[in-house]
């Protein structure tokens, strides 16, 4: 082969490349198996990955890399030439391979030129999403007949005994084990599993599961002019979500359960403009809505840091589930992703300016998919009377930021209420609009006279929720937030169905 000289070198080979690294299906690894500790020790062996090890590989491999970004699964560096940048890429994904087994990380390539840095950063994603798209094709090879299948993930062969419980195990979830135990040696406060949690809980047995997104992130992403100013927003953001979750947590000390003190929370997945966490069934709400709040005021510093216009804020599409302690992690995810699905939207409606947050209490006859749930039990199809056709929702979720938080005030102002005129009036939700507005009017009447605070609190909650005292209470008349179709909504139901997860 006849080298090239100098002068005939390929302009392309010699050109500063841009390198994009994202790593595979992380919530797959991450979840692989219904146990908090291998969750947990996934997620930190991912973290240290990406965080700490990758750029130091980085820079090991080429001196002359220049990192922008390590954080929330992937990263970003820029190298001197594209030789460079097949090395870099071949290192990463080498060391993935070899530290988790199982997960895997993939590196595209482009090279750089005069344009605005978002092109290339473009080019970069549209490339690393092909490359994804071919090793999503891959086959995985099955397990033969006569092999022991791990005992945690029931996917890939056991080649040891865990101490930990006797189990064999594949060598992916000994690793994500050992991993859990360094991080409990750190903070031996750490939960070690749902059913501790729920422990923890008041009323006891009771999980939360928190998943938030950010919003129209892609499109921030594409108003960056220069590698500066993307290291600016990518640092920045993944700095502001992990100071916001570590403030707000900090909140909620530890608490008294059968093998210790416990924190009542723990991360499962954080980084960039993502957030998985799980705790305690009594603060799932409160933490949710203040991660949310602090978030959005923590976001103007950040773009303005990267040269961004303020005119539209940085906002999070939230989920919360609500379930007994045994519920399993993957089914908590499944609906979260739903949720969060469904908050994005109703941002969407205001061009992503404000923060939405959708939440379910999880029954034991409840459905797999959200939207089905609600249509046949949080609808006319609910009713036992019904009277006549006509749109109705026994809820208002999603809701807005500002409407969570105020929905959160009033569940707290209904602490102490009558339980017994609770449940009846939340059961009258379900028998026919009529008789819910007879009830509603019943109670208020007793109450004016027995408990005057308990009937301000009802007249409050009607004012902000309800029709205000013009005879439909409880129901409001407005139009469908997606459809825009006019329908009685009421948003009683969401705050019995949240009561007693609310602390007084």
């Amino acid at each position: 082969m006849v080298s090239k000289s100098r002068e005939d070198a390929d302009p392309v080979d010699d050109a500063r490349h841009l390198v994009r690294f994202d790593t595979d299906r992380i919530k797959d690894y991450v979840f692989a198996t219904d146990r908090l500790r291998e969750v947990r020790g996934a997620s930190a062996l991912l973290t240290w990955l990406n965080e700490k090890e990758s750029p130091k590989l980085v820079r090991r491999v080429c001196p002359g890399a220049e990192t922008l970004f390590f954080g929330g699964g992937g990263g970003a560096v820029t190298v001197p030439s594209q030789g460079d940048a097949e090395a870099v890429i071949r290192a990463v994904e080498d060391l993935y391979r070899r530290k988790t087994v199982t997960a895997s990380i993939t590196g595209a390539s482009v090279p750089l030129g005069p344009d605005d840095f978002s092109r290339y950063m473009e080019l970069a994603s549209v490339k690393l999403r092909q490359l994804k798209d071919e090793r999503a094709q891959r086959t995985v090879a099955a397990m033969e007949p006569y092999t022991q299948p791990c005992a945690s993930c029931e996917q890939f062969p056991a080649v040891k005994v865990s101490p930990i419980d006797a189990q064999p195990v594949c060598e992916s979830c000994d690793l994500k084990r050992d991993e859990f135990r360094k991080h409990r040696e750190k903070a031996p406060d750490t939960p070690e599993s749902l059913q501790e949690l729920g422990e923890l809980s008041r009323p006891p047995g009771y999980v939360g599961f928190i998943y938030a997104d950010g919003n129209s992130i892609s499109e921030v992403l594409s108003q960056l002019r220069n590698p500066e100013d993307y290291r600016h927003f990518a640092n920045g953001l993944n700095d502001l979500i992990k100071r916001v979750v570590d403030e707000t947590l900090d909140e909620h000390p530890r608490r008294r359960a059968r093998s210790g003190d416990r924190r009542p929370h723990e991360c499962l997945l954080i980084g960039g403009d993502d957030l998985m966490l799980v705790t305690a069934g009594d603060i799932a709400l409160p933490v949710a809505l203040k991660i949310a709040t602090d978030f959005e005021a923590g976001a103007p510093a950040v773009l303005e840091k990267a040269h961004l216009p303020h005119g539209k804020p940085l906002t999070l599409g939230v989920g919360v589930v609500l379930a007994h302690a045994g519920f399993p992690i993957a089914a908590f995810r499944q609906l979260a992703v739903q949720l969060v699905r469904n908050a994005k939207r109703r941002c969407a409606i205001d061009g992503y300016a404000l923060s939405a947050i959708d939440f379910m209490v999880v029954s034991a006859s409840a459905s797999s998919d959200v939207d089905t749930l609600r249509r046949e039990a949080l609808s006319e199809h609910a009713f036992v009377f019904r009277q006549a056709e006509r749109r109705v929702h026994l809820t208002q979720r999603p809701y807005l930021l500002e409407d969570a938080l105020k929905l959160l005030e009033h569940a707290r102002s209904f602490k102490g209420f009558p339980r017994s005129q609770l449940h009846y009036l939340y059961e009258g939700l379900f028998h026919s609009r009529a008789e819910a507005r007879f009830r509603w009017r019943q109670v208020a009447a007793r109450l004016a006279k027995r408990d005057p605070a308990h009937r301000r609190a009802m007249d409050a909650f009607d004012a902000e929720f309800g029709d205000g005292g013009n005879g439909l209470s409880p129901w409001r008349k407005r139009p469908d937030w997606y459809t825009g179709e006019l329908e009685d909504s009421c948003a009683f139901g969401d705050l019995v169905e949240i009561h007693q997860f609310i602390p007084g």
